[in-house]
């Protein structure tokens, strides 16, 4: 219900706050070294972009991710993140330019220390993704963004208790009109 929400409220601070890329994200898949399985939905927002170079841009951007498990208790968590983004795009094709991302140390929020057999001793906790994805040029513009990532929440062991949540995949679609 919250996601709705969210989303209306960037779609319409879009114009506002020079946004850059409104993803909207799916994923799931087993729970690292348990029998549950997760699944994600989510927004990610980047609303910052500097141009290193032609090859490198570093994004800030904040995320709201919610994560459901098939586990008999603790079913459901949301997180919200804030993140930066090192992009590192490759040559330029006629159907889009594909690179790889990395986001690192994002402090997020999560509203629940447990999800299935996984247990964090805080609310407090890091995002951390690593990807792939093409921006894609059909039109001659900037046409839309398909990523597929890697997704992890972990307190980074500053709190005793890390059992941190892991997501297999994660597909990330926008479309723009940049």
């Amino acid at each position: 219900c919250f996601l709705p929400v969210l989303s209306g409220f960037l779609l319409l601070a879009s114009g506002t706050l020079f946004a850059d890329e409104l993803l909207i994200t799916i994923g799931g898949g087993k729970q690292y070294k348990t029998a549950q399985v997760n699944s994600t939905a989510g927004i990610d927002y980047s609303f910052f972009r500097f141009v290193r170079s032609e090859r490198q841009h570093i994004l800030i951007g904040a995320s709201i991710t919610r994560i459901i498990s098939d586990a008999p208790e603790n079913k459901t968590v949301t997180a919200f993140s804030i993140y930066p983004q090192v992009n590192l795009y490759l040559k330029k094709r006629s159907w889009g330019t594909p690179f790889i991302f990395s986001r690192a140390l994002g402090p997020s929020y999560i509203s629940n220390n447990k999800l299935g057999e996984r247990e964090q001793q805080h609310h407090f906790s890091f995002q951390a993704q690593v990807g792939a994805g093409v921006y894609l040029d059909l039109n001659g513009k900037k046409d839309g963004i398909v990523m597929l990532s890697f997704k992890h929440f972990s307190n980074a062991k500053i709190f005793k208790t890390n059992k941190g949540d892991r997501k297999s995949t994660r597909l990330n679609s926008s479309h723009t009109d940049i």
